[in-house]
């Protein structure tokens, strides 16, 4: 959920067609929502469904190393997301200072 309102603020605050970091900083979100919504939520029901049932078969582990593995992808995206962020505000703070 504060990740969908920090993205959804970003963009707010973005400039249509943006350039540069913000540009990379908005595609990576709009991948990392698909992501989470196409992959992560379909794979977390699942694995809870099975879970529930008892059923750890080859399909269950399958299922949770690709969440994992979409997972990492969205944590280092994310952390791109976050360093990018940081030199836009050293840029900004360099600019002010100047």
């Amino acid at each position: 959920m504060l990740l969908a309102i920090t993205g959804g603020s970003g963009t707010a605050l973005s400039q249509p067609g943006a350039k540069g970091l913000v540009g990379k900083k908005k595609k990576r979100m709009i991948f990392t929502a698909i992501n989470g919504l196409l992959l992560m939520i379909p794979a977390a029901l699942f694995l809870n469904y099975k879970a529930g049932r008892g059923e750890f078969d080859t399909t269950f582990y399958v299922v949770q190393i690709a969440e994992l593995s979409v997972g990492i992808a969205q944590l280092t995206l994310l952390g791109l997301n976050f360093k990018d962020g940081m030199r836009m505000r050293h840029a900004r703070l360099m600019r002010h200072l100047a």
